[in-house]
């Protein structure tokens, strides 16, 4: 069973095109398989989708990527090996 923990906020998961609630998704993971839930915990982090007992099952993490304090990430700083000349 998926804990209401494991689902972020601005994640984006829907059930056969139907965007859900952590509510329903907790539900509908009581009856997944054990490879369902660890196959919908790693799509938690990375998106993508899976069926699991007939429902097409849709994720959409969260557009960017922020760091521990909510900011956007600054990405990775290049700088000019002359620059210092």
């Amino acid at each position: 069973m998926i804990s209401s923990r494991a689902i972020r906020k601005g994640v984006t998961i829907k059930f056969d095109g139907h965007i859900v609630d952590k509510e329903a998704v907790i539900e509908a993971s009581k009856t997944w398989e054990p490879k369902h839930e660890t196959l919908f915990m790693k799509l938690l982090k990375q998106g993508g989708k899976f069926t699991a007992n007939g429902v097409v099952v849709e994720v959409f993490p969260q557009e960017q990527m922020l760091t521990s304090r909510g900011e956007k990430d600054g990405g990775i700083i290049t700088s000019d090996p002359l620059a210092r000349f």
